[in-house]
């Protein structure tokens, strides 16, 4: 058997969302208690159930953003989003605790000290995260997958 018969016997990794899952996650984080990520994966009736719930009392939101960076977020036609769109990096560095380090203690630039970028780690810490302008920009760069370490590289792995 050759190598093109042998390709054409794997199993394929199915349809995936057009949606990306990393606009999802910022949309659940920041304003998963009025539901905008299920209106924007086109899941309407949950999200008016979610915005009159206030995300089920905020309960609803948060195991929705687990559900979301654990990969188990479909859109309206049922189909995963799970495509982060990015390729790997050398970078040994992980999003995941970055993001929350960013998200718990972003203003004092604790996620920057983290990646190794001691000195716009000690800028944030004197600014208070630019007012909060550059930590949320920053919180915005990891979630997409943009936002490196000391030495240039690209962190994308979650985890």
């Amino acid at each position: 058997m050759n190598a093109e018969q042998n390709m054409a016997t794997l199993p394929s990794a199915g349809p995936e969302s057009r949606f990306r899952i990393q606009k999802v996650a910022i949309l659940a984080f920041y304003f998963g208690v009025f539901g905008v990520h299920r209106f924007y994966t086109r899941r309407p009736i949950l999200g008016i159930l979610q915005l009159i719930t206030l995300g089920g009392f905020g309960l609803w939101a948060l195991i929705d953003l687990v559900l979301i960076l654990c990969g188990a977020c479909r859109d309206d036609q049922g189909l995963p989003i799970q495509s982060w769109a990015v390729e790997e990096s050398p970078s040994r560095k992980k999003i995941l605790p970055a993001f929350l380090l960013c998200a718990l203690f972003g203003v004092l630039g604790v996620h920057r000290f983290y990646a190794g970028k001691i000195g716009t780690g000690l800028l944030q810490l004197v600014t208070m995260g630019g007012f909060g302008i550059w930590a949320l920009v920053d919180h915005i760069m990891l979630a997409w997958g943009t936002f490196t370490d000391s030495e240039g590289h690209r962190i994308t792995r979650w985890t």
